[in-house]
């Protein structure tokens, strides 16, 4: 299984319901985001959601390198490294503003269903700055 392959069984409508701890008080925050993941052209991407926040981002899948338009935050642009877990599973590493997180996205049931879970610490401390915890359905 190669990124490539993974991020093409990702291609679809999804919702998916979240819940956030954030630093540093830790207290859950749940919400629901819908979004579509849409293969623009061979190893470029599109993840436009909505919820309680609205975005769209390009992805461009560069060997084992998947470049975004911009973070989930903001509007910088940054990269993560993928790696190829197993044939259902990938680990995305990506560092910006101070914070390094490691998001991993697995895909069960025949890829109905994925499970995510993000984790992001502070570079120069090493403290927690969030942990998200998703389950998305397709739809």
């Amino acid at each position: 299984m190669t990124a490539l392959q993974f991020l093409r069984r990702t291609v679809g409508d999804w919702s998916s319901e979240r819940r956030y701890l954030f630093a540093p008080k830790l207290k859950p925050v749940n919400m629901t985001t819908e979004f579509k993941f849409d293969e623009l052209a061979y190893g470029v991407f599109q993840v436009v959601w909505n919820g309680q926040t609205s975005g769209t981002m390009e992805l461009t899948l560069d060997g084992d390198t998947l470049h975004r338009s911009r973070d989930y935050f903001g509007d910088g642009a940054n990269s993560s490294k993928i790696e190829v877990i197993d044939h259902d599973c990938i680990v995305l590493r990506t560092e910006y503003d101070g914070t390094r997180f490691r998001e991993e996205v697995r895909l069960i049931e025949a890829d109905c269903f994925r499970l995510r879970q993000t984790v992001g610490y502070n570079v120069k401390t090493g403290q927690l700055v969030l942990a998200g915890q998703y389950f998305e359905t397709r739809l």
